[in-house]
């Protein structure tokens, strides 16, 4: 029987797990702790720590892994990379370009080279001194978290230092960047890349929470706003120039960018599918299964028809989200999942409070609906 070994436990990988098991795979599941969501969905869980090859690596070989993966991780992907390079394993980019595509600061300076998607950045170093910046509003951020965690908007130089230091705080390298603050509506787009050329590239708005964190997605909508659309040709014309000067040969990549008065402007761009289920968003809108289609290619199956943008229905993916103090009752789910909505997801046990993810707002789960936002 087929084995894949899935890298971490959060919510992502259950939908990982639950495509595989519909293609009847042996899944296991490893992480530094027998928690999370994605424990009770793997055949079998092992102790590793997703960011240690040697561990993972040990795992592999013992159980004859046949593919190792992750979902919506960007700390999971440079060790997917590296075990399945060491034990001859199908994977799709290599370890230069996920390093590469991991650290924020690499990314800047591969795009800065050929003036594609100019923005303006500077690395801070874990020993440096203070930095001399004078360009505002900016952002603060660590060069290789996720998850929003450690991001700073500042409006003065005043404001550099402590943002650092809550940056480095969050960092797992060391690094922080500091880069000039982007306005306009955001958007994304998985992208499949097929002997070099993209093959899949379907656009979709991304609406970021009105709180105090910064960039935390709120909400998703297929296809693009009348707004954001007059982008949809630039997006896909700078997305194609950076597979070309990346040298991406084959695999999914997942871009976000900021539609500036300037054109698209890159956040963003992950070697792996999100984090955020657009893969079922994109199901339910074009009938298209992106996660099987990713997870069937690394078992050794062709591409299948990639859809069009015309071909998606309007629709959005809403998160739940609220207090981390939140106790999600039965009467709460009630509440908070709409009437109309085609799929939710509820990621919070029964009268439980959800997982952490700061002190200011939890995702509890997600609800996809018709129409727009």
């Amino acid at each position: 029987m087929t084995k894949v070994l899935i890298l971490g436990g959060l919510a992502g990988q259950v939908d990982a797990l639950e495509s595989l098991r519909r293609r009847g795979v042996e899944t296991h599941m490893c992480g530094h702790e027998k928690k999370g969501p994605g424990v009770d969905e793997a055949d079998h869980f092992h102790i590793a720590d997703i960011t240690s090859v040697d561990a993972v690596k040990r795992v592999a070989i013992e159980i004859g892994a046949d593919m190792v993966y992750s979902v919506g991780s960007d700390i999971a992907m440079p060790t997917v990379v590296r075990v399945s390079e060491d034990l001859g394993l199908p994977h799709f980019h290599g370890v230069e370009l996920t390093d590469i595509l991991r650290q924020k600061q690499e990314i800047r300076a591969r795009l800065a080279a050929p003036d594609l998607s100019p923005v303006r950045f500077l690395t801070v170093e874990r020993e440096d001194p203070s930095p001399v910046w004078n360009v505002f509003p900016a952002i603060v951020k660590p060069v290789d978290s996720q998850g929003q965690r450690g991001i700073t908007l500042i409006q003065a130089a005043a404001e550099i230092d402590d943002a650092i230091a809550i940056a480095k705080e969050n960092s797992v390298s060391g690094p922080v960047i500091i880069e000039e603050f982007l306005e306009g509506p955001e958007i994304s787009a998985h992208v499949v890349v097929v002997d070099s050329e993209i093959k899949f590239f379907l656009p979709s708005d991304r609406f970021v929470w009105n709180g105090p964190l910064v960039g935390m997605p709120a909400a998703h909508s297929v296809p693009l706003r009348e707004e954001t659309a007059v982008w949809a040709d630039e997006f896909r014309e700078l997305a194609e120039s950076i597979v070309t000067t990346l040298g991406v040969k084959e695999g999914p990549l997942y871009f976000q960018a900021i539609c500036t008065t300037a054109g698209p402007r890159i956040i963003e761009i992950a070697s792996r599918l999100d984090g955020c289920h657009l893969w079922r968003l994109l199901r339910f809108s074009t009938g298209f299964d992106l996660m099987d289609a990713v997870l069937g290619r690394l078992l050794g199956e062709p591409w299948p028809r990639f859809p069009s943008e015309s071909e998606a229905i309007p629709m959005v993916l809403d998160f739940i989200l609220d207090s981390p103090d939140t106790i999600v009752t039965p009467q709460y789910i009630d509440r908070v999942v709409r009437d109309d909505a085609i799929f939710s997801e509820v990621q919070t046990a029964e009268n439980e409070k959800p997982r952490w993810m700061n002190d200011i707002v939890a995702r509890i789960g997600y609800q996809i609906y018709e129409g727009g936002r």
